[in-house]
Formats: C-alpha cells, sequence, structure tokens
C-alpha cells in the first residue's frame, strides 16, 4: 500500500476534526490522566486532548512511519509525550494496565476485521479505563462507492471493515467492557471546491489511484459531498 503522505494530510481541511472533539470530550479526561492515541496519525486530534492533560501524559501509536514522523514535528520535545509504532491488529505497544483511557479517530476501519483490537484496548487499560473511538461504520462511503464502476469495474478497494451496531457490541462485552454504548452517525461532509475534493480523495480516500480516476471520480460527486457514516463506540473497563 503506498505509504501515507503526513504533510499533506495536515493540509486538508478534513472532517476528522469534528470526529475527534466528539471522542475527546466524550472521555471527560482528568489532568493528571494518561491517554493513548491508537492510529493517532499525524497527532491531530492528539494535540487536542493534550491541552486537556496539563500534568498528564500522551501515548500516540500508529503503523504509519510517515504520519508519525508529522506527530514528532508537531509535539517536539514535549515531555508528556511519548510517539511509538504499533499494529492495532497486535497488542499494544505500552505495559498492561498502564493507561485511562483510549481514543481513537479515523483508524479502526482499516482493520480488516475487530476480532482482536477491543480485548488488546482492554488489556491496556487501568481498572475504570475507558474508550471512545470514531471510524467508519456500517453503510460508510456507499453512495460514493457505488459511484465507482462508472469510472473502472476493475478498480480494487481496500479491505476497509465498516462494522455494524450489534457485532460491534458483542466484541467489547466478549473484551469484558461495561457501560457500553456503540451508534452509527451518519456525518455528510461538502468539501469546498473540486480541486479540494480531489486532493482530498487522492490523499485520504482513494491513494493508489490514478490522476484520472480520481478526476472523474470528483466530477461524479456533482454536490462535492463524501457520505460519510461514523461508528461511535463508548464503553468501560469494570
Amino acid at each position: 500500500m503506498k505509504p501515507w503522505d503526513g504533510v499533506a494530510y495536515d493540509a486538508l481541511p478534513l472532517p476528522h476534526e469534528q470526529w475527534g472533539i466528539r471522542t475527546i470530550e466524550a472521555l471527560n479526561l482528568q489532568p493528571n490522566e494518561t491517554l493513548l492515541d491508537a492510529g493517532c496519525g499525524t497527532g491531530r486530534d492528539a494535540q487536542l486532548a493534550l491541552e486537556k492533560l496539563p500534568h498528564g501524559s500522551l501515548v500516540c501509536v500508529d503503523q504509519s512511519s510517515t504520519m508519525l514522523d508529522q506527530c514528532r514535528t508537531r509535539f517536539g520535545q514535549d515531555q508528556r509525550v511519548r510517539i511509538l509504532e504499533g499494529d492495532l491488529d497486535q497488542a499494544l505497544p505500552v505495559e498492561p494496565e498502564s493507561v485511562d483511557a483510549i481514543m481513537s479517530v479515523a483508524a479502526l476501519h482499516w482493520l480488516t476485521q475487530h476480532n482482536n483490537v477491543w480485548q488488546h484496548f482492554y488489556n491496556a487499560l487501568k481498572l475504570g479505563g475507558r474508550i471512545a473511538t470514531d471510524c467508519g461504520g456500517f453503510g460508510n462511503l456507499a453512495k460514493t462507492l457505488g459511484l465507482v464502476p462508472q469510472i473502472d469495474s476493475n478498480i480494487k478497494f481496500p479491505d476497509w471493515y465498516y462494522a455494524n451496531v450489534s457485532d460491534t457490541e458483542a466484541l467489547l462485552k466478549a473484551a469484558g467492557f461495561v457501560d457500553i454504548a456503540v451508534s452509527l452517525r451518519p456525518h455528510p461532509t461538502p468539501l469546498p471546491d473540486k480541486q479540494t475534493l480531489a486532493t482530498y480523495l487522492k490523499t485520504l480516500v482513494f491513494r493508489e489511484w490514478t490522476e484520472d480516476q480520481i478526476f472523474k471520480m470528483s466530477e461524479l460527486l456533482t454536490d462535492n459531498t463524501l457520505d460519510y457514516v461514523r461508528l461511535e463506540v463508548r464503553a468501560k473497563k469494570a
């Protein structure tokens, strides 16, 4: 898969910022807590969360080295922040029961299934710790993806996994979580113009596509709008 472009990613107007705000608010972070951002990307959301942790600490985890490079640039020498490379399909690169809260924004749908991720989150949390996550959910980009055959019937997609509510609830319960709340929330996202839409598609959504394929998709999206559906999860470790 083509490496992420962290600099280009940070330059775009992202709906992820709104998703991050919702996720952070759901955690009700306390000033001295330790927060782990799973799939932190360039650290945009983590930077916002860090404002709520003046006496706490932040662990940023991502699989992409290019994203982590941008994340390091963002945080500089802040001693409250650790930046670690890690695969969310594997155990998180922290000690068991070492973090108070875990957040994840626009990351988990890049996993091919969620059978392991919730258990890994549970193991990393202290007793009473909580999670708040956002990712693409069932029905995400259905209209957009439905346009693809008009461009090229042979195009292949990444192995996105857009989970539904019932499956997610079952996995959370199996991992040991309580106070579980899972929902699907439509979030249609208009981009300001065709150029921004094309850049957005190339940088975030269809990163393996040719310039011609990106152009055709941007033209087919006549209202410049992506039909996002967010899977939002809130839960606690008993």
